[in-house]
């Protein structure tokens, strides 16, 4: 069995609840394991020995226990034992015609199989977090918002982290040291900004927008994610992009010194993320023609009389 079968078929139990049997003739649907009524599975409360004790067998449909008055076939017994029985209502059999299988979402709505929907209903569910807005927002750069989503997350695979899992026993994890500066195990903190190298590029590029309150802590970087992350502000937007752009490419130095031997200088590497973020920013449509002017003349960009939006 393939790697992808044993992934689907280890969802079942989280799967199986949301797929519903939408009754038409009734003969289609297991009456004991299929879902098609508020008990489903019947077989949940219903044992196997007391369904062939009555004289039903387990492969009955719905339309087996529905007599030709419109009854169910349920034993007196049943209903005694299991009350809840009467509460189900008799579905409308319409003789010839199909069950459909339908998606019950969480809120107990049933709509067309979709994978949209499916991931919608079985993805895990938390409080959003503070700096969503920072992340994904509609101007942003798309592998430059992934990588940031990493580092809010803590995820990127930093020595530090790399130290916990104990990956490689062969390896001598004391003597690592961050690639960029040569001094101290990178982690996340210390790469943004707190890096000797990363705090310069960091000190030259934040010149161009207003983060002068913001210093090389990464805690200082979140505490501003924090407060301006929902600003539709246009200044606020390019501060967005430049600290993605910088933690992006920072990440990209260290990973080219450590494991492809090539360096770049400060001003190099300042000057990819200001040329990456002018170029996002020759895309903009601004609202207003002075804070438009005022941005292309802080960027060096030349007027190419964009619509202003």
């Amino acid at each position: 069995m393939s790697w992808g079968w044993r992934k689907i078929l280890s969802i079942r139990h989280i799967i199986r609840p949301h797929i519903w049997s939408s009754i038409k003739s009734g003969a289609q649907t297991n009456v004991w394991s299929d879902m098609w009524c508020s008990l489903s599975p019947l077989s949940s409360f219903i044992t196997p020995r007391a369904i062939a004790k009555a004289g039903f067998s387990l492969r009955s449909t719905v339309a087996d226990m529905v007599d030709q008055n419109g009854n169910w076939r349920w034993p007196q017994a049943w209903l005694d034992l299991f009350p809840v029985l009467i509460t189900t209502s008799v579905p409308f059999l319409v003789p010839n015609a199909m069950d459909r299988l339908v998606w019950k979402n969480l809120e107990g709505k049933t709509c067309d199989f979709r994978s949209a929907v499916v991931w919608d209903t079985i993805r895990k569910r938390e409080n959003q977090v503070l700096w969503a807005d920072m992340v994904w927002y509609s101007q942003c750069i798309p592998r430059h918002s992934f990588h940031l989503w990493l580092a809010f997350r803590n995820k990127l695979k930093t020595q530090d982290r790399l130290a916990v899992w104990e990956a490689g026993s062969h390896t001598k994890w004391n003597l690592m040291c961050c690639p960029l500066c040569n001094f101290d195990r990178d982690s996340r903190d210390h790469l943004f900004f707190r890096c000797a190298f990363a705090a310069q590029v960091w000190n030259e590029v934040k010149k161009l927008v207003s983060l002068g309150n913001v210093d090389d802590s990464w805690y200082s970087v979140v505490s501003w994610v924090e407060q301006h992350a929902k600003s539709k502000n246009v200044d606020h937007i390019v501060c967005k992009l430049l600290i993605a752009a910088s933690s992006y490419y920072i990440w990209q130095e260290r990973n080219n010194r450590l494991f492809k031997n090539i360096k770049r200088t400060v001003d190099q590497v300042a000057e990819v993320i200001k040329n990456t973020v002018r170029l996002r920013l020759m895309g903009f449509r601004f609202r207003v023609a002075s804070t438009k002017e005022r941005i292309l003349k802080t960027w060096k960009i030349e007027d190419i009389d964009t619509d202003p939006g």
